[in-house]
């Protein structure tokens, strides 16, 4: 199912809810929106209900107004499709990994889909130390699949930017944090992933804006991802995504080389093994 057919969905469970709130059937409501002088059938309330069509603006209008929404309607409709919406995470999942190019800033971790289990069980350990033992550990394999699927792929072609301050963290243990290292040196050597650092004394940071995500996909919009504590959003606003767009232009300006890069991973290795 894609993102679109999960609005859709979600768009047509909401009217049907306030529909028969309002105790109407959808006889009714057809009849109701055509005397307003654009006729619709009870079939084609039926196809909203179930996802099957999109609601054109005048229409969600309608909805609104006989079944009592109070704006309601529109109010979901900009959450479902609008620029900033909350993001679900399998469909974040879903287009990163049928991506064509991802290009991604990150500050305190790698991203989820280079992480080794060990890695991933420790940020999500002490990110969520709600969860159970079980969960936990669900949720770190479930990422490592993710991570060795994307590491084995021909695509997406991944451009990543880090701080310098992200190979100096011990998620877990320095063992742990060695294990990642090397598995990201691995996968740069390899060119699978092109990777940049910014050097944390670097004075013209533009990565203030905190971590985000450009997913590049050939049949789909550009979009971006940006993730907070609380929730991810959608960004799909060409404009907005075109600042992303500036602002991964301009860290990749005052990183690193790539030949810098990798030895300063190389160097931050033999740092936690002692040498």
């Amino acid at each position: 199912m894609t993102p679109d057919e999960r609005a859709l969905k979600a768009f047509g469970r909401e009217v049907r809810r306030l529909r028969t709130e309002a105790e109407l059937t959808q006889e009714t409501v057809a009849r109701r929106i055509s005397q307003r002088g654009t006729a619709i059938s009870n079939s084609h309330v039926s196809d909203i209900e179930k996802g099957k069509a999109a609601p054109r603006p005048w229409l969600r209008r309608a909805f609104d107004e006989i079944l009592q929404g109070g704006g309601r309607l529109e109010r979901l409709w900009e959450e479902l499709t609008g620029s900033g919406r909350r993001a679900w995470l399998h469909e974040i999942a879903e287009r990163t990994h049928g991506a064509d190019a991802l290009y991604e800033y990150q500050a305190l971790v790698f991203p989820v889909y280079l992480q080794t289990e060990a890695y991933s069980r420790a940020v999500i350990r002490y990110g969520a130390p709600w969860l159970s033992s079980n969960e936990l550990t669900e949720r770190a394999q479930q990422r490592a699949r993710r991570a060795q699927q994307m590491a084995k792929a021909l695509s997406p072609v991944i451009w990543l930017v880090v701080d310098q301050s992200l190979l100096m963290r011990r998620y877990g243990s320095p063992e742990v944090q060695l294990e990642q290292l090397r598995y990201v040196a691995d996968l740069v050597e390899e060119e699978r992933v092109n990777l940049l650092v910014v050097p944390v004394d670097e004075p013209r940071h533009a990565g203030n804006n905190g971590p985000f995500r450009v997913i590049t996909s050939a049949d789909q919009p550009e979009v971006v991802y940006v993730e907070s504590a609380h929730q991810g959003q959608i960004i799909t606003a060409t404009n907005e995504v075109g600042r992303y767009r500036m602002w991964f232009a301009a860290l990749q300006g005052v990183a690193w080389g790539p030949d810098e890069t990798l030895k300063a991973i190389r160097d931050e290795m033999k740092r936690i093994n002692g040498d």
